[in-house]
């Protein structure tokens, strides 16, 4: 098992317990949830059309909690992605693996890499506003209701030029 893999599995194991903790002792506004939005960066984020015929994307992604506090990543969503989870490549997937971006502690001081062959976003049946060279917002809720909505560049799939889906108009 690599190390990056280990340490990918450490801290799901440690987000479910995060979990566990929170719904035992629900946290406050003042247990520092609300400032989830001021202590998170999510950069380098980036949405590669994988298989645009079935128009399934992959997300990839930065997060850092640059704060004092331990932040819960409760969710994610967007418009262009009506079905969008968490997705593992070398794993096989599940339902708590799918659900991971449900139920994420983001420990003090701490990044965390999303990228391809790791754990990452997947967007599925997206519409056709999911193209190479477009921008789509991803919003990342916090347990507290903090947001931040994320711009990432859409890229072909690697193997194409234009991963544009064949029924999609200009």
């Amino acid at each position: 098992m690599t190390r990056h893999a280990l340490l990918i599995g450490m801290l799901i194991l440690a987000s479910q317990a995060a979990l566990s903790a929170a719904r035992a002792a629900p946290l406050a506004p003042d247990d520092n949830q609300t400032t989830a939005g001021q202590d998170i960066e999510i950069r380098d984020a980036s949405l590669q059309i994988l298989r645009p015929e079935r128009r399934i994307a992959a997300g990839y992604f930065t997060i850092e909690n640059r704060g004092e506090s331990v932040h819960l990543l409760a969710g994610v969503s967007s418009p262009a992605c009506p079905r969008l989870f968490a997705h593992h490549t070398e794993q096989e997937s599940t339902g708590e693996t799918a659900a991971l971006f449900s139920h994420l502690a983001l420990p003090a001081q701490t990044t965390l890499v999303f990228p391809p062959g790791g754990y990452h976003l997947i967007c599925a049946d997206y519409g056709d506003g999911v193209r190479p060279g477009q921008q789509v917002t991803i919003t990342f809720h916090f347990l507290g209701g903090a947001t931040r909505n994320v711009p990432f560049l859409v890229r072909a799939a690697a193997d194409t030029q234009d991963a544009t889906p064949p029924d999609a108009t200009p």
